[in-house]
């Protein structure tokens, strides 16, 4: 576990005052490689992955593409939360976007973590808050908000973001040719 995580949950939970040392036996911290998968579709997914440093994505193959549904940055969490769920095998896959470090929980650990260390369930109901809502804020621009109209909202709100995805991922998350992306780009150039 690291200190950035400890850090990350005493913010979302300003009351937790259980010692690092207690709870970082339940995490295993790991560096990946830019494209490495965490994930594959079909398996069952039993990890979560806390992001320290990188960007790893939530995809799923049609049509031989990647299809992107979701990004993970630094500080943020990304599994396959209805598989994590119910044990079943997994719909997405997820990869490393960039070289990265990641800490993460299976779900046995995370379940023994959670029967320890009851106050932990509030710091993962609001990470599961905060990605529904961010999830339903998504499928609603999407359905109220042309392609163009979404590149630049995103482009606005997560500039940091935009300059890391490489343009065939950021296509493909906003449902695009490459071309298309491209246009958008030459609209918006800052």
């Amino acid at each position: 576990m690291t200190e950035q995580l400890y850090h990350h949950i005493q913010n979302l939970v300003p009351n937790f005052r259980i010692q690092q040392q207690d709870i970082a036996p339940f995490f295993q911290t790991k560096s990946v490689k830019k494209e490495e998968l965490l994930l594959t579709e079909n398996e069952i997914c039993d990890t979560i992955y806390f992001v320290n440093k990188g960007c790893l994505y939530l995809f799923y193959e049609n049509n031989n593409e990647k299809q992107v549904i979701h990004f993970a940055l630094e500080n943020w969490w990304i599994t396959d939360y209805k598989t994590f769920s119910d044990t079943k095998p997994a719909v997405y896959a997820i990869a490393a976007m960039e070289d990265s470090e990641i800490t993460c929980i299976s779900r046995q650990n995370y379940e023994a973590l959670l029967l320890q260390y009851p106050l932990l369930a509030l710091y993962f109901n609001k990470i599961h808050e905060r990605a529904y809502g961010a999830a339903l804020y998504k499928q609603k621009t999407f359905a109220t908000v042309s392609k163009e109209e979404f590149y630049r909202y995103f482009r606005i709100t997560y500039p940091e973001l935009i300059r890391r995805i490489p343009d065939a991922i950021f296509a493909s998350y906003m449902g695009v040719s490459s071309i298309t992306l491209k246009t958008y780009q030459e609209l918006y150039v800052s």
